[in-house]
Formats: structure tokens, C-alpha cells, sequence
């Protein structure tokens, strides 16, 4: 008897045993399969949605494209910048991530490093020249006879006020062929062609500045940047400038000092400058919304009769207008305010609730939202609608650990980790925990029941990317309905896409930085990817631009010099 049950126990252990090195193999092969498509989702990001570019001043450079279009035959016909929630986000989060990485499991990181400074001085390209586009744009001056001076004010012009996009017509003359894609005819508003699509050429109105939901997601990007990125040297980061108000400023201020790059020190400015465009102190007007037909609040020189009013609003400085979008008129900034201001306090070490946002209704607001529960006194409350879409409170509250019941609190991990069709914003889960992690590594770990659950939903999900890219061609053998969009992590409920008319291709860009998240929490050791910067690349030159009464913002203005 004692020897049988010696052998079962012995059988049991190696079946045990046998079934752990079979999940294992499995395990890896998933890996894997996923590693290699990423890989090629990167490689063909780089060749065929993004123009890499040491001239860092140039319009459109660094920037990734998002959506486009082919014919029955395959061929490209169209292509767009889509509306800028994506393109930062996941750009620099994709970055940050793969160098964090490489960089850990001892492989070169230069591409990396290199591509993630430029797409930082891409977001400092529209600090500064946003003002000149749209000064050119509404008259208020001409680059023919104007001087430098009164086209671009330095510094006053990086002040945290940023366009969408600067995809110019002039930067689509030259890389069209890049994108292969016509060059197209020019539209009626004589500012872009047919073949492409950006918010430089044209938005609700052209040139249009970021709304709250651009800033909200830059805010999350950079707080990964700041939180995976070390400072690090720029000697193998070839950069050249037009002007030199740039580097002067990132000089000053540290950013750039002794040959190297200071990203926190980088990142906090940035979201300085964000904050201070998007709070108004005295003697800036207040937002506020009055009985009117329309219902919509606007600036004012005092707040009587209002029926809430906040400084919190989003303005274009050069038409002293609202922004066409997300402006705040709907008292949308103001719903974000303890969010905005929790997650740039959290990010940065500055206190940015000076208007008392970390108190008061506007707190109870963004906490309701986030948790779909408006309590009262304390007690239980009335639970919100799933309809309040709450993505932007969401990545706040990533960014400044916004938890219900105490800073030691981890609420938040399971109320993001919603894995409810359509409202998954799965990102969020991962993001928490690495900007968090040694709160979040307490009960997010191997072994515990939500981690490892999580670990096998990712992989699964990650597992089921289309080999080639994400597309609405349902007839495609790799097509999937969770890969079918511009990005699942920002418009979850857009799954499934299907488009009678045309095929729509996407640039992978959701996959590829969901996957380096995933690799980063749940399998972080032995990741590589090809390098292909260090290949010839063609050679675009700059064409000739001809055409009357077309403004081609191919490079800002130049002649200009520091006293």
C-alpha cells in the first residue's frame, strides 16, 4: 500500500510537472509569435508611416501617421494624422517603453533613444511655431515681408499653446513617395491635396490647437517618459536646427546640459507649460456659463449671473478665441480640473490646484466620474451611466493615482483593470502599475488571482493581431474585430469596424505599445528588436514649390538671432 501510493504521488508530481513544462513551451511560442509581429509592425512604422528626420525644425517630421486607404487593388490612395489623441500617446509611450526594455536586458537602445528625442522636439517644434502658422494663416502677417521677430516671439511663444499637427503641404510635396502615395491636386482651401489628411490642413477649422483630450493624453505619454526614460547622452543623437530658439531654451532651462538630455527635467516643463495654458489665473478671464439659448459658457470680465465659472478653458492666444474643440465651453476642463491638476502635482512635485481644484465640487465631480458613483455625505450614492464615457478621467487618474479611500489605496488598479466589451481602455491597468509600482506591486503580482488573469487576457489579445496590420478587410484571412481601428486603446467601442466603401489600414501603433506594456509587467527579460535607422535610407529632396497663392510651411522662418 505504502509503495502504490508512493507511485501515485510520484505520478502525480510528474504529470504536475509535464503540464507546467507543456504551458511553458506554450508560453513561449505565444511570445514569440507576438515578439516577431512586433518587430514588424515597428520596422513597417518606420518605412511606412513616419518620416524620420534629424531636421528636427521641419514640418510634419516625426510624427506618425495613423489611418489610411486603399483601392480594390491594394494600391494607397489616402492617408492621415488622424486627430492627435493617438499620435503622441503612443508614440512616446511605445518609445519609452522599448527603451526601458533594451536598455534592461543589456541590447543597444540608440535607435530608440534617438527617435524618442525627436519625437520630444517635435512637441517643442509646436510649441513654438504654432503661432507663426496661425499668424500666417489669419493675415496677421506675411513671411514675405515680415520680419522675423514679428513672425515668431521668443519666448513668448513656447508657452504651452500647441497645434494638433504640422503636416504641411510643403512636407507632403516631398515625402509623398515616402507614404506611397500621389501627391494629389490641390483642395479649395489651398493649404493641403486630396491624397492626405492632417489637422495642420485641415480640422474642425485648419490648424487647429489641441482640445483637453490631446493635452490629457500628452500628459499620460510624458508621465511615462518620466517615469522609464534616464537621462542619457545626445552624442550618438545627430540633431540639426533652423533657428536658435530651441536649443536656447532647452539650455536654459537644463534640458539639454553637458552633451546630455535630462527627460524628467524635460517632461516637467512641458507639463508646466500645458498647465499654464489651460488655467487662467488673474488677470486672465473667467470661463463662465450664463442662461443663454445655446448654454455654452464663454470668457468673461466678471462672473455675475453665472450659473457655474472656472479658469479652467482652453484659448488660442493669437485669434483670443476658444479652441474650435474640447474648449472648455461645455464646462468639460473644468469636470477635469482635479485631474489635470492631480496628475501634473503627482507628476511634477509642483502644486498646481491654486485654485482650491483638490477640494470642493470640482474634486467631487472628477471622483464621481471616475468611479460612476455620486455619494453623498459620505454614504452611498446614485451610480453613473456607463454613457459618461470617461477616458480622459481615466488616464488622469493613472497619472496621479486618484484612489477613493486613501492615498494608501489601491481601488483604482481593479476599477480600471474593466475588462467589460467596450469599455475596456486596457492600457490603463498597465500603466497605473508601472508609474506606480512599488504601491502596486504589493497586490499586482505572480500568483495573486487579478495578475495572472490579466497576464493570460493580454497575451490573448496580443496573440490575435493581424500578421500584416490591423485593417477593416473582414475578407483578409488575419483580419480580426479587436484589430480593426485606428486604435482599440482610445476608442474601444469602434472594434469590429467594417467599411462597405473603402479598406481602411491602420498603423499598429495601439498593438505595438499594448504589447511593450504587457512585456514590461508580465515578461520583461529577454526582448530585442531589429534596428533598420542604420540602413540607407532614400533620399527625399525638397522639391520645387511653385504654386501661387499656396502657403507650404516646409520650414519655419529663418535669419533669426539671440541678443
Amino acid at each position: 500500500m505504502l509503495f502504490l501510493r508512493f507511485n501515485i504521488d510520484t505520478l502525480k508530481r510528474f504529470v504536475l510537472i509535464l503540464l507546467l513544462f507543456v504551458c511553458e513551451i506554450a508560453f513561449s511560442q505565444d511570445i514569440a509569435m507576438i515578439h516577431e509581429r512586433y518587430q514588424n509592425y515597428r520596422s513597417r512604422l518606420l518605412d511606412e508611416w513616419l518620416v524620420t528626420s534629424e531636421n528636427v525644425e521641419q514640418f510634419g517630421v516625426n510624427i506618425p501617421a495613423m489611418d489610411r486607404r486603399v483601392d480594390s487593388n491594394g494600391k494607397r490612395t489616402w492617408i492621415s494624422w488622424s486627430d492627435g489623441n493617438a499620435n503622441f500617446n503612443h508614440w512616446l509611450g511605445i518609445l519609452a517603453t522599448e527603451y526601458r526594455l533594451l536598455k534592461d536586458n543589456g541590447q543597444n537602445y540608440d535607435e530608440t533613444l534617438k527617435l524618442l528625442v525627436y519625437a520630444m522636439l517635435s512637441i517643442e517644434r509646436l510649441d513654438l511655431y504654432s503661432e507663426y502658422a496661425l499668424r500666417c494663416h489669419h493675415g496677421l502677417v506675411s513671411p514675405e515681408t515680415s520680419d522675423v521677430s514679428e513672425l515668431v516671439k521668443y519666448p513668448d511663444d513656447i508657452n504651452g499653446f500647441l497645434i494638433r499637427d504640422d503636416v504641411s503641404l510643403g512636407f507632403w510635396k516631398q515625402y509623398h513617395d515616402k507614404f506611397g502615395i500621389e501627391y494629389g491636386s490641390i483642395n479649395k482651401r489651398r493649404d493641403g491635396t486630396n491624397r492626405y489628411l492632417s489637422v495642420f490642413q485641415y480640422g474642425v477649422i485648419a490648424k487647429e490647437g489641441m482640445s483637453q483630450d490631446n493635452i490629457c493624453y500628452m500628459i499620460q505619454g510624458l508621465a511615462i517618459v518620466k517615469a522609464l526614460v534616464d537621462d542619457e547622452s545626445l552624442a550618438n543623437v545627430p540633431i540639426k536646427f533652423v533657428n536658435p530658439y530651441i536649443p536656447d531654451y532647452l539650455e536654459k532651462k537644463g534640458i539639454f546640459k553637458n552633451g546630455k538630455v535630462h527627460f524628467g527635467v524635460w517632461v516637467d516643463d512641458i507639463v508646466d507649460r500645458l498647465l499654464g495654458h489651460v488655467y487662467h489665473d488673474y488677470p486672465d478671464r473667467r470661463l463662465s456659463m450664463k442662461l443663454s439659448k445655446t448654454m455654452k459658457a464663454r470668457p468673461y470680465e466678471n462672473s455675475m449671473g453665472s450659473l457655474l465659472s472656472t479658469r479652467w478653458y482652453v484659448t488660442n492666444p493669437v485669434t483670443n478665441d476658444m479652441v474650435a474643440e474640447g474648449n472648455g465651453e461645455d464646462m468639460g476642463v473644468w469636470i477635469n480640473s482635479y485631474g489635470i491638476a492631480e496628475a501634473a502635482t503627482k507628476l511634477t512635485g509642483k502644486n498646481y490646484h491654486n485654485d482650491g481644484s483638490n477640494y470642493g465640487l470640482s474634486k467631487y465631480v472628477f471622483v464621481s466620474v471616475l468611479y460612476k458613483d455620486a455619494r453623498v455625505l459620505g454614504l452611498g450614492g446614485l451610480p453613473l451611466p456607463d454613457g459618461i464615457d470617461d477616458y480622459m478621467t481615466r488616464a488622469l487618474a493613472t497619472v496621479g493615482d486618484i484612489n477613493r479611500g486613501g492615498k494608501k489605496s489601491t481601488r483604482l488598479l481593479y476599477l480600471l483593470d474593466d475588462k467589460r466589451e467596450k469599455w475596456t481602455y486596457e492600457q490603463n491597468t498597465l500603466i497605473l502599475y508601472l508609474l506606480h509600482k512599488d504601491k502596486y506591486s504589493r497586490v499586482y503580482h505572480n500568483g495573486t488571482k487579478l495578475y495572472d488573469e490579466d497576464e493570460q487576457f493580454y497575451r490573448k489579445l496580443l496573440a490575435q493581431v493581424p500578421e500584416y496590420c490591423p485593417s477593416t478587410d473582414s475578407t483578409r484571412k488575419d483580419w480580426n474585430p479587436y484589430w480593426s481601428t485606428t486604435s482599440r486603446m482610445n476608442w474601444p467601442k469602434n472594434t469590429g469596424r467594417i467599411d462597405c466603401k473603402n479598406v481602411w489600414e491602420f498603423s499598429g501603433m495601439d498593438f505595438m505599445f499594448l504589447y511593450n506594456l504587457y512585456r514590461l509587467v508580465f515578461s520583461p527579460k529577454g526582448y530585442d528588436v531589429n534596428r533598420i535607422q542604420e540602413k540607407n535610407q532614400r533620399q527625399y529632396m525638397i522639391p520645387e514649390m511653385q504654386e501661387p497663392d499656396v502657403q507650404y510651411f516646409l520650414l519655419p522662418p529663418t535669419g533669426s538671432k539671440l541678443n
